[in-house]
């Protein structure tokens, strides 16, 4: 029993609507000649019950008290004390597996098991084609459920598209289509049913891309819509009449083409200035104000991406299908671009970076030639956002760094070998570096400490250093001043330029490094020589 002001659970509902269809069976077996057709239709309604609730031993039973009743109905066996105390019994046993439901156990499943083997014997072996729709948890009346609600989202889908084509912003056709995708999305034997789920999945996903302002994909999808009406036509249909659809059939693959294509139209960044006349101007008069970027991810929020990355690792790996391995890889899309979007921070900010690398990869298709690589990707991204509550920050962006190197190599493969049987043509040796002269800037001194060391060092004395004695070794070089080894006068200016080109690709605390650099660079260009 559910406590008082308590919510109601999915097993609750299901006890009680289980419930009333056990009693009211019990009040009709209990008649001399009770009607053969409410007998089949209470036992459908339990098995139907059952199955939308995920009990799939008890649907078994009810499917096998179905057999019975459809067996008297149709005059292949008749109701006599034999079949009246086996259905009776049948019933009484379902009431008690009913209230067992949110402690189910093994043992309770060997019982259902033998009580639907008694039925089924009593009603007549099943044929070939029942039996193996049952071993997928659906039988005919499943398969017509599905291929009734699969028609229905068919035709939103289509008129959907018609709608959008004629008025791609509209509103209401997304909205229509969703609601009818409602029903199916509640069954729990769907996912006996690939590439039912992921289909769904991808049309929901579809319909948050065209919801999305701003977005490019208005224009194509009425015909994402109009691709996943043929999809889901023929999945209904091959589900009547096999138990399963086909998922590697070519409205399936057609759709999740059309699917990734929605990531591929999304527009690039593009420079204020290409939009102007290319003419003296005026152009751009004055700087703007950059937009403000979202705050730093949080420790907590990246720990969850963390877990969604690895649990899509997971579901790509176990991709049966192409089709299903294309819809599964989509279905990031979300999350590269809430990744992609946030700023502040250097680890915030290679994420970003990895984000738009793995978006890449998916469009690309390098997902579906190499999906192992690149399920092992996300799952070690994942990791590393799982240690950012705990981790050191620079070892975290050297694990990024890496992962990001490793999702790029994946769009650009690295250039294969020459065939065995061509003849290599060696490369030209490369010009040979002008000798560096000794001095007292920072090289000149690097190439006299590296000659020193090539002559061996002699032991440490205090007294040479200090009486800044010579030998044959130093060449009668002096004690020098380490300030002659700092950037000064041209040198520093130069340093700042090269400084500056690196300040473009970088933010974050590696852009207040070089900031602090370039000022002490500039300090030092002003700087008198010493």
């Amino acid at each position: 029993m559910t406590e008082p002001g308590k919510p109601l659970a999915m097993s609750d509902f299901f006890g009680l609507e289980a419930g009333e269809y056990l009693e009211r069976l019990d009040g009709l077996l209990g008649k001399p000649d009770p009607s053969a057709e409410e007998f089949v239709r209470l036992a459908r309604a339990l098995r139907g019950s059952a199955l939308m609730a995920n009990q799939p031993a008890i649907a078994r039973t009810a499917a096998g008290l179905e057999a019975v009743a459809r067996a008297v109905r149709e005059g292949r066996r008749t109701w006599d004390a034999q079949t009246k105390q086996l259905a009776t019994r049948a019933v009484d046993d379902l009431k008690i597996f009913v209230r067992r439901a949110g402690i189910w156990s093994d043992v309770d499943t060997a019982r259902a098991d033998a009580l639907t083997t008694e039925l089924d014997q009593l009603a007549g072996r099943p044929s070939s084609q029942v039996r193996a729709a049952e071993a997928l948890g659906l039988d005919a009346g499943a398969r017509a459920f599905v291929a009734r609600e699969g028609a229905a989202i068919a035709s939103a889908l289509d008129r959907a598209a018609s709608a959008l084509r004629a008025n791609p912003t509209a509103p209401e056709p997304p909205q229509h289509v969703l609601r009818a995708l409602q029903p199916l999305r509640g069954l729990a034997a769907l996912s006996d049913l690939p590439p039912l789920p992921d289909l769904l999945e991808g049309i929901e996903r579809a319909v948050g891309e065209v919801s999305r302002p701003g977005t490019a994909a208005a224009g194509r999808i009425g015909d994402v819509f109009q691709g996943a009406a043929s999809a889901i036509a023929r999945a209904a249909r091959e589900v009547a009449e096999q138990g399963r659809p086909n998922p590697d059939a070519a409205e399936f693959r057609q759709f999740a083409g059309l699917v990734v294509q929605l990531i591929e139209g999304e527009p690039d960044v593009v420079a204020v200035s290409s939009l102007f006349y290319d003419d003296a101007g005026p152009h751009i008069v004055s700087r703007g104000v950059a937009a403000a970027r979202p705050t730093t991810l949080g420790r907590v929020e990246l720990v969850s991406h963390g877990e969604h990355l690895r649990q899509a690792a997971d579901s790509i790996e176990r991709a049966p299908s192409l089709t299903q391995l294309e819809l599964r890889a989509h279905t990031l899309a979300g999350t590269f671009r809430a990744l992609a979007n946030a700023g502040g921070g250097a680890l915030a900010e290679r994420v970003a970076q990895f984000a738009l690398a793995a978006r890449e990869v998916v469009t690309s298709g390098a997902a579906v030639r190499a999906p192992q690589e690149f399920a092992a990707q996300l799952r070690q991204m994942g990791d590393v956002l799982a240690r950012s509550e705990t981790g050191e920050e620079p070892g975290l962006v050297s694990d990024v760094d890496r992962l990001i190197a490793a999702a790029r190599a994946l769009v650009t493969p690295a250039a294969a070998p020459p065939p065995a049987a061509s003849i290599p043509v060696p490369p030209p040796a490369p010009a040979a570096d002008a000798p560096v002269p000794e001095g007292a800037d920072l090289q000149g001194s690097w190439v006299t400490y590296q000659r020193l060391a090539a002559a061996g060092f002699g032991p440490a004395s205090l007294d040479e250093l200090l009486g800044n004695g010579s030998s044959a070794g130093d060449q009668g070089s002096g004690v020098v001043d380490i300030r002659t080894l700092l950037y000064r006068g041209p040198q520093a200016l130069a340093r700042a330029q090269a400084l500056r080109a690196e300040a473009q690709r970088v933010s974050g605390d590696g852009l207040r490094a070089l900031i602090d650099e370039v000022c002490d660079l500039v300090a030092l260009a002003l700087e008198p020589a010493p």
